[in-house]
């Protein structure tokens, strides 16, 4: 297959020759008996996120369906599928039969403890292909230690979500004006930045990989060196917590949305280089838990349909960062941290690649966070090894 009059990364206008699923050439006056022709869209190397979660945390095949469409339908390719599960060993190799003959790349990350609080037969889990551990950054000393014992054994990655929850008495949001004016319970930022500073000090003593995970204040990243693998949602660097006024449900995210100047800094940290991963934070929760007062309504956001539009419209379109620079963040660096061919539109590459038109406006429902902003960015075509899915 040949695309012709594609603008890679929002630029260069090259043809693209795809043989076997890979990238063979990039160049221009480029023939072939089977042409796609790209006339007018972006070509982008698919996204890759880190952080999704299944619909209400729960696990069924038709979530996991919903899950995959909503995927391809908006350029993603691979995702790691977070733990919402207390599979035993052979109804966990059943669930990963079936995430690998799935369309896109599913990876699967375990929770240390299971739902009891108890430590997870780890060895067997990632023997049996999960990817990845998750870890509570406030769990007791003990089963840190032995979640880093594990870890360096399999020679696996830990997910680990920094915060202590006894800062808090159940905070809702952000501990700001706005918590106050509203009456609600803040969440200190001190529950985050003490437990950064506490697990990079464990990681580096047991000499184990970590993410640190949903990062969401400026002073979290200032503990950390620039190569500490930090994962950063989207919607950490568009909103402040000045979204949750009104009692906006839709903002009620965790970590919090933050205050303006964290926000900034951030998007500044991003940038510079400082953060290798974001996330589009899927965790879609359904109306009946969403559409509740504030302190009952759940956590969570249905952050991959509008993805692609939010990355265009609030970095791109602003020439706050360019395509090319966006998808090491989005594309390359994850891709790499998962093993995979793919995350860049170079020869040799697996043609993972996303069309877009960067002039199509986005609707928006009205239950979202960006139900009043104008958005713009959709994917129109979304291709995986040289196949149009």
């Amino acid at each position: 297959m040949l695309i012709k009059n594609a603008r890679i990364y929002g630029q260069d206008l090259q043809d693209i020759l795809i043989q076997n699923g890979k990238i063979v050439k990039i160049d221009t006056h480029l023939e072939d008996d089977e042409i796609l022709d790209a006339k007018g869209m972006t070509l982008l190397p698919s996204f890759v996120d880190l952080g999704v979660s299944l619909k209400d945390d729960k696990f069924s095949l038709d979530h996991l369906s919903s899950l995959e469409q909503e995927c391809i339908d908006n350029g993603f390719s691979a995702v790691v599928l977070r733990d919402c599960m207390d599979f035993d060993k052979e109804t966990f190799s059943l669930f990963l039969q079936n995430l690998n003959s799935r369309k896109i790349n599913f990876f699967s990350s375990v929770r240390v403890l299971n739902s009891q609080g108890k430590i997870k037969n780890l060895a067997t889990l990632l023997n049996k292909g999960a990817h990845t551990l998750e870890l509570k950054s406030s769990s007791n000393a003990n089963i840190l230690r032995v979640a880093m014992q594990y870890a360096l054994m399999k020679d696996s990655f830990v997910f680990v979500h920094c915060n202590d929850s006894d800062f808090d008495d159940r905070g809702m949001m952000n501990d700001c004006e706005t918590s106050f004016n509203l009456g609600l319970i803040g969440m200190s930022s001190v529950a985050e930045t003490s437990e950064v500073a506490k697990m990079k000090e464990i990681a580096k003593f047991y000499g184990v990989k970590i993410v640190f995970d949903l990062l969401s204040l400026k002073r979290s990243i200032e503990i950390l060196d620039k190569n500490d693998l930090k994962l950063v949602s989207i919607h950490h660097l568009i909103k402040d917590d000045s979204a949750c006024e009104n009692f906006n449900t839709a903002a009620k995210l965790n970590p919090p949305l933050r205050s303006i100047h964290d926000k900034e800094s951030l998007r500044n940290f991003l940038k510079e280089g400082k953060i290798q991963f974001l996330t589009s934070m899927h965790s879609p929760k359904s109306s009946f838990l969403k559409e509740l007062v504030f302190d009952e309504a759940a956590f969570g956001i249905d952050g991959i349909c509008d993805f692609a539009s939010l990355c265009y419209t609030f970095f791109i379109k602003n020439g706050f960062l360019t395509w090319k620079e966006l998808c090491n963040f989005t594309s390359k660096n994850p891709n790499e941290f998962l093993g995979l061919n793919a995350g860049v539109i170079e020869i040799g590459k697996d043609a993972n690649l996303i069309f877009i038109d960067e002039q199509e406006e986005i609707s928006t429902p009205k239950s979202s966070l960006y139900k009043k902003d104008k958005l713009f960015g959709k994917v129109k075509m979304h291709m995986i090894k040289g196949r149009i899915l």
